[in-house]
């Protein structure tokens, strides 16, 4: 199915996107090749990887079903004809979302509940929170009519958030992402992954990881990490985008430059971000 592609590189982009400006930048592959095992490294940035691909797929498969692009399924029609008073209507094409979450979890769990093995439980619950991300982010939008442009009268469905907004949503449970460990004598039955210092409850509903995250100062591509050597960042911030930190205490240079860069970015179907191609002359500097 092309959406499962459409949707996975719909992460990836975005992914890149969100963490453009820390040190870990989601760049996952040199040459067309994925660098490191970092899908299965039990790692924050695994973890994002899994939720977010869960709900790249899903979103595509959603606004497929929702477009016609795809013949198995359509619009939501649970709350056609539905008012919740006499001025509302629900009409138009809700968003599909129980359909489009439901088999891209099928699918991103496949190759997880062949493995069985820690690494792959996590991914489970990883993907698992990418899932309920998509549920959660829909939103009533409506159309008024009425006489000389009031709303006397709304026509309502439907519709997913944006697809950054859910990524961003996905990054904040990055940032507050817990380090769980097995339980143990638990490995047949009833496994369950316990945190170091917060209540059971906690976990349910944060991503998690196992193992720390490799030092992402340095280039070591056997763990997935291409360092940041070369990166660009910003002298003036003392952010993580700023070269203090995003370049380690390794200091910087700075040159100026005509750079052409990615801006007004929009999603486009199907199924990627298309942005236009700015010329600005700027003082550009990148990490030693």
């Amino acid at each position: 199915m092309p959406f499962i592609y459409f949707g996975t590189n719909l992460a990836l982009e975005e992914c890149q996107i969100q963490f453009k400006n820390r040190h870990w930048n989601c760049k996952l592959f040199e040459n067309n090749q994925l660098m490191g095992n970092i899908l299965d490294s039990g790692t924050k940035e695994s973890a994002y990887i899994h939720a977010l691909t869960s709900a790249g797929i899903a979103y595509t498969i959603t606004k497929a079903c929702s477009t016609g692009r795809l013949s198995s399924c359509g619009c939501d029609m649970s709350m056609k004809d539905k008012t919740s008073n006499s001025s509302i209507r629900w009409a138009g094409c809700s968003d599909n979302v129980l359909f489009g979450s439901e088999l891209a979890r099928k699918f991103v769990n496949l190759r997880e509940n062949k493995k069985k093995t820690q690494t792959s439980l996590l991914n489970l619950h990883n993907n698992q929170i990418g899932i309920r991300t998509i549920l959660s982010s829909v939103d009533r939008q409506c159309k008024c009519y009425g006489i000389s442009g009031s709303c006397e009268f709304k026509s309502c469905w439907r519709s997913l958030h944006s697809f950054t907004q859910i990524a961003n949503q996905l990054k904040e449970f990055y940032d507050n992402s817990i380090q769980v460990y097995l339980q143990k004598n638990s490995i047949e039955k009833n496994i369950q992954f316990l945190p170091e210092k917060l209540p059971l409850q906690k976990v349910k509903n944060e991503l998690i990881f196992l193992n720390s995250s490799p030092n992402y100062c340095e280039l070591n591509l056997s763990v997935g990490s291409f360092g940041t050597k070369g990166r660009v960042c910003n002298r003036k911030s003392r952010a993580i985008d700023g070269c203090d930190l995003l370049c380690c205490n390794r200091g910087y240079q700075s040159q100026i430059m005509t750079v052409h860069s990615q801006c007004n970015c929009r999603f486009q179907w199907c199924c990627h971000i298309q942005c236009q191609d700015c010329i600005t002359t700027q003082e550009i500097s990148r990490c030693l």
